[in-house]
This record gives structure tokens, C-alpha cells and sequence, in this order.
């Protein structure tokens, strides 16, 4: 599995497990809903971090640590959410729970490198 697929697929999975848990279904219109901020961030910012040429785990924590409060924040705006507590502790939920669905998928698809071959 390729490194942007597996990211992707992690992606899709965090998400689908806050639909379910929320909504007890899942319905592809919710899962596409909670999705595409993430996912759109993610393809925006991969590109500058290196993270899909680079296999080792700093260039996936600085994309992770970057694109899920963007999607985070283009969610707030798409959806015009109020800047709260419950959208503080999402963000939160966000940071923890992605993280290891993308570490997962990664050594999924080959895990990690100490240094990225010349």
C-alpha cells in the first residue's frame, strides 16, 4: 500500500469510527461530512511536509500536526460551528484519535525509516 493511500484510508477510518460512535450508523453522507476537511488538508499540506516521499515518522507528525487543526478549522468554517468548548474538546479528540489510525496505516504500508534512503 502506498504511503498517500495509507493516509487517506486512515483518514477515512478515524472518521468513520466518530461517525459511527455518534450516530450508531453509518451513512455515507455523514462519513463524507466529517471527512473532507481532514482529507482536504491533508492532500494540501502532504505535498510541503514531504510526508508521501519521505518514510520516516517526523515528516507524518509535522503533516499531522499541521493538517488536522487546518481541517479542523475549515470544518468550523465550512459548517459556521461556534468557536466553543465542545469545538475545543473536538479539536482535542481530533489530534489524539487520528494519530494513531495514521500510525497504524503506516506500518501498514511499510512502516517507518530512520533515514529516508538516497
Amino acid at each position: 500500500m502506498s504511503r498517500p493511500l495509507a493516509d487517506l484510508l486512515a483518514l477515512l477510518l478515524f472518521a468513520a469510527t466518530g461517525v459511527y460512535s455518534h450516530h450508531g450508523a453509518l451513512a455515507f453522507k455523514d462519513l463524507l461530512r466529517a471527512a473532507w476537511p481532514f482529507l482536504l488538508a491533508w492532500v494540501l499540506v502532504a505535498p510541503f511536509t514531504g510526508t508521501w516521499r519521505d518514510a520516516r515518522l517526523a515528516p507524518l507528525v509535522i503533516t499531522w500536526a499541521i493538517a488536522v487543526p487546518t481541517g479542523w478549522l475549515v470544518r468550523l468554517v465550512a459548517y459556521a460551528e461556534p468557536l466553543d468548548g465542545t469545538r475545543l474538546l473536538f479539536l482535542a479528540t481530533s489530534l489524539g484519535f487520528s494519530l494513531p489510525f495514521l500510525l497504524l496505516f503506516r506500518l501498514l504500508a511499510g512502516g517507518f525509516r530512520r533515514k529516508e534512503a538516497a
